[in-house]
């Protein structure tokens, strides 16, 4: 790998979907979880593009809470 191409690929959690956080228009639900663009505009959120962020967080109910601790 060169040394400027970014390592960080994670997958979505929705689509499995190879995505950088750090370049591409993710949605982050934790600091390793992340749904990739489509998946997040699909689940009903918005992206300012003029503001690069997101305006509208999508619904991500059905997705594990990570803050919770686990049972």
């Amino acid at each position: 790998m060169h040394p400027d191409e970014p390592n960080d690929f994670v997958d979505c959690l929705d689509c499995g979907a190879t995505i950088v956080p750090s370049l591409d228009r993710a949605f982050a639900l934790s600091n390793e979880a992340f749904l990739c663009f489509e998946c997040a505009a699909r689940r009903g959120g918005a992206y300012d593009v003029e503001t690069d962020r997101w305006t509208k967080p999508p619904n991500v109910a059905d997705e594990p809470d990570e803050r919770r601790p686990h049972t």
